[in-house]
C-alpha cells in the first residue's frame, strides 16, 4: 500500500511541476511542436533503459497495447491541445479534474471493482477543492472548447480502464515504453504535416530544458508510476493522485512565480488533500475488510 502511495505522490509531484516548464516553452513554440518534442526525448529515454535492460521486453502480443496508446497519448493530448485554443487552462484544469468522479462511477459498471461508498464523497470533496482554487469565473462558455476537454477525459477514463486490464498481461514498463514510442511517432507525424515540427528550437535553452523535463519526467516517469499504480490498486484509488497535482503547482507557482496564495488556494488545497486521504484511507480498510 505504501508503495502506490508513495508513487501517487511523486507522480502528483512531477506534473504539478510541469505546468511551469510547459508555460516556459510555450513562450517560445507551439503546443503541437512542444509535445513532439516532449514525446521524442520520452522514447529515447525509453529506448536507453531497454538496451541497458531496465526494460526488458519479451516475445508478447504488444498489438494489444494499440488501444490504450490510442486514449493515451494519442487522442488525450489531441483533445486537450485543440481544447486549450478554445478555453482558458483554468476551465480546463476544472473540467480535468472531475476525472476521478467519471472513474469512480464507472469502476464498478466496467471493471466489477467495487468502490467504498464513502469514497464518492471524498472524490466530490477533492474535485471541489480543485474548483475553489480555480475559481467559478474561469469558466466562458465556449461549447466546442469543453466538447474537446470533455474528450480528454474520456481519453483519460479510458486509458485508467485499459492499462487496468492489460496489467494483468503486460507490465508496467512494457506499457509505458510503448506509450512513449506510439507517442514518439504519432506526434512526430502529426507536427510535420501541419508544418510545425521545429528541432532547431531546442537550442533556446528554456524549449530544451521544458522538453527534457516533459519527456523524460512528466512522460516516461510519471507515467510509469501511474501504469504502476493501476498495475496494483483500482483507478478509482489511484486516480485521484491527480488532483495533488493542482497543491504542487500552487506552491510552485509561488515559489518560482511568485504567484500569491490566498485563502481560497489554502481552503482549496486542504479540500483536495483531505479527499485524496479519504479515498486512499477507505479503500485500504475496504480490502482488508474483504
Amino acid at each position: 500500500m505504501y508503495k502506490v502511495i508513495i508513487a501517487g505522490i511523486s507522480m502528483s509531484f512531477i506534473f504539478g511541476f510541469s505546468f511551469l516548464f510547459t508555460k516556459n516553452a510555450l513562450d517560445y513554440t507551439t503546443p503541437l511542436n512542444f509535445i513532439a518534442l516532449r514525446f521524442t526525448f520520452a522514447a529515447i529515454a525509453m529506448i536507453f533503459l531497454s538496451l541497458i535492460k531496465v526494460v526488458n521486453l519479451k516475445k508478447k502480443r504488444y498489438l494489444k497495447l494499440l488501444i490504450l496508446t490510442f486514449f493515451q497519448p494519442i487522442s488525450y493530448f489531441l483533445f486537450e491541445t485543440f481544447g486549450l485554443k478554445k478555453v482558458p487552462s483554468s476551465e480546463a484544469g476544472i473540467l480535468i479534474a472531475s476525472i476521478p468522479i467519471f472513474i469512480t462511477f464507472l469502476t464498478p459498471l466496467i471493471l466489477k471493482e467495487k468502490v467504498p461508498r464513502i469514497n464518492y464523497l471524498f472524490v466530490f470533496l477533492s474535485f471541489t477543492g480543485v474548483f475553489t482554487i480555480v475559481g467559478f469565473n474561469s469558466f466562458r462558455g465556449n461549447l466546442v472548447g469543453d466538447l474537446l476537454i470533455l474528450g480528454a477525459i474520456l481519453s483519460a477514463v479510458g486509458y485508467n480502464f485499459t492499462s487496468r486490464i492489460l496489467s494483468k498481461e503486460f507490465t508496467p514498463k512494457e506499457i509505458t515504453f510503448f506509450m512513449m514510442i506510439i507517442g514518439a511517432i504519432f506526434f512526430n507525424l502529426i507536427a510535420l504535416i501541419n508544418n510545425e515540427l521545429n528541432y532547431k528550437i531546442l537550442l533556446n535553452s528554456n524549449v530544451l530544458l521544458s522538453a527534457l523535463y516533459l519527456g523524460i519526467l512528466s512522460s516516461s516517469v510519471a507515467f510509469f508510476l501511474v501504469n504502476y499504480m493501476l498495475s496494483k490498486v483500482s483507478p478509482a484509488q489511484s486516480s485521484i493522485f491527480a488532483n495533488l497535482a493542482t497543491v504542487i503547482s500552487v506552491i510552485a507557482g509561488a515559489i518560482f512565480r511568485n504567484e500569491t496564495i490566498g485563502f481560497s488556494h489554502i481552503f482549496g488545497m486542504s479540500l483536495i488533500i483531505s479527499g485524496v486521504w479519504g479515498v486512499n484511507y477507505f479503500s485500504y480498510r475496504f480490502r482488508r475488510e474483504k
